[in-house]
């Protein structure tokens, strides 16, 4: 007997009622844990900082799809890398605050290319009611010694000129969005864009690692004074909501979230396993970050566990929730 179709939408009703429930209750087990464990990573820091050459070695032999974006260039300052951290920074509590966003630090010796040697960027989570939510964040501006050494050949300090260009233009105009016809509008834009535009046409360019500073993520471009009727201009009701959340079509690090998400996930959690990684391969012929052979002081690393616990396996990776 065939189940009356009124009953089976009540049915697929009650069940997405209820993975929201779900979600809640995972959300809420995330936000303990990392709050829980934030202590241990400070202390953790610590101690990982006091090894030498330890996240040049580590980022050197990370997950690939983080080592795929750094350029020859970049191998050279990231060998100054002393000091790296991830912070779910908008935790408050063991019961409030969101845990889904991210905060990076990266602190450099001084070095020929970074007039500031401690970078923040910060990655905001935004919910959305119709399915997973993105992460969102402003450019950050790099202060470089020169011109020359500039890594990412101006296209970030470009990046940084549309955004704080559109906060004026918010301000100026009394709203909380840009409407997408008036940022392309601005030179600011248009610079960017042929700036993207002649680094894709040159075969040689391999594109910086430090454009990821000027990633910004979904954007919410202000919706026209009314939403295109059904059929008008070949558009309905579904392409227009498709339209209010998009990618800006002059992102400089479009991977931006994918790779924040596997550097708090991966890179930064198993941290000491990429490095002792390094030091089995050392044999080899590894080479660190700064593509020279590691040398014998950072060789003989001596075992975490002891021989009779070599068996236990090791947690597995934590997936992102949300």
């Amino acid at each position: 007997m065939a189940v009356p179709s009124e009953e089976v939408a009540e049915v697929f009703s009650s069940l997405g009622d209820l993975e929201k429930e779900f979600a809640d209750v995972e959300l809420a087990a995330l936000r303990r844990k990392e709050f829980n464990l934030r202590p241990l990573y400070k202390k953790r820091k610590t101690l990982l900082d006091r090894i030498p050459e330890f996240w040049p070695t580590v980022f050197g032999s990370g997950p690939e799809e983080i080592q795929q974006f750094f350029s020859p260039d970049d191998l050279a300052l990231g060998a100054f890398l002393k000091s790296f951290s991830v912070e779910r920074y908008q935790i408050e509590s063991a019961e409030k605050g969101e845990p889904r966003s991210l905060r990076f630090t990266f602190e450099f010796a001084p070095n020929d290319f970074l007039q500031d040697t401690k970078l923040v960027k910060d990655f905001e989570y935004q919910p959305r009611e119709d399915g997973p939510g993105s992460l969102i964040s402003k450019p950050v501006p790099i202060k470089w010694k020169s011109k020359t050494k500039d890594l990412t050949k101006g296209l970030l300090d470009a990046a940084v000129e549309l955004y704080n260009a559109e906060n004026a233009l918010q301000l100026r105009n009394g709203d909380k969005v840009v409407d997408i016809v008036e940022r392309e509008s601005l030179w600011q834009h248009e610079k960017l864009r042929e700036k993207l535009i002649k680094q894709d046409e040159d075969e040689d360019n391999q594109p910086s690692f430090f454009n990821w500073f000027g990633f910004r993520g979904a954007i919410n471009p202000a919706p026209p004074k009314k939403a295109p009727e059904n059929g008008a201009d070949g558009e309905d009701e579904d392409d227009y909501e498709e339209e209010v959340e998009e990618m800006l079509e002059v992102e400089i690090f479009p991977a931006g979230e994918e790779v924040a998400i596997t550097l708090a996930e991966e890179l930064w959690t198993d941290a000491m396993d990429y490095f002792m990684s390094a030091q089995e391969e050392d044999e080899d012929g590894f080479e660190g970050f700064d593509g020279e052979d590691d040398d014998d002081e950072n060789g003989d690393v001596p075992e975490l566990v002891p021989a009779e616990e070599e068996d236990v396996d090791r947690p597995r990776k934590r997936q992102r929730k949300g």
